[in-house]
């Protein structure tokens, strides 16, 4: 059984917006998440609001344009399939991605390399953190926002649960149905 990383949703509640993104005291949520974050069986965190999984979700940038992946049915989180994504990203887990003061930077990279294979890519920045407590999905979860500079190729290496594509910032606004809520939040982030 998977264990994820979570944290308590009354200790950053008052970080978080209740649905979009914040860019004001990400550090200091970061912090208690670093401090305060425990593992739990994946099942269990699924239907406790009581706690957040905490994933990131970062946005591949070259230019104008963005990496969008579309979910396919054989991903893991059924209540996302067919949706359009614009970031990368996953749980994080002991097994994995240890633990300690750098688990979240391991379990992003973790992340990154699993599912996408990048050819040259320049500066990781933080840009926030995302939250949407209006919907199943996003009352479990919060995203820890990243973009990521890329000069080179980029390929899905989960191709049975991804594909991918590069479109331009323009053309996102025109994909809004299709985009995942956080990805929605995104777009005027970017």
């Amino acid at each position: 059984m998977e264990n994820v990383l979570t944290v308590k949703r009354d200790l950053i509640k008052q970080y978080l917006p209740k649905r979009g993104i914040t860019t004001e005291n990400c550090g200091k949520a970061v912090d208690i998440i670093i401090n305060s974050h425990e593992f739990i069986p994946r099942p269990d965190a699924e239907k406790d609001p009581s706690k957040k999984q905490v994933i990131p979700y970062v946005v591949l940038c070259n230019g104008d344009k963005v990496f969008v992946t579309r979910r396919l049915n054989k991903g893991g989180e059924s209540r996302l399939h067919g949706l359009l994504s614009l970031g990368i990203g996953g749980h994080i887990n002991p097994e994995a991605d240890g633990d300690g003061s750098d688990v979240l930077n391991r379990g992003m990279l973790r992340e990154i390399e699993e599912e996408v294979y990048i050819t040259k890519h320049g500066q990781l920045t933080p840009r926030g953190i995302i939250n949407d407590d209006s919907n199943e999905v996003g009352s479990v979860h919060l995203g820890l926002f990243y973009t990521l500079d890329v000069s080179g190729e980029v390929y899905v290496r989960e191709t049975e649960k991804l594909e991918g594509f590069w479109a331009s910032r323009s053309e996102l606004k025109a994909m809004s149905e299709e985009l995942e809520s956080w990805s929605q939040f995104v777009i005027s982030a970017l």
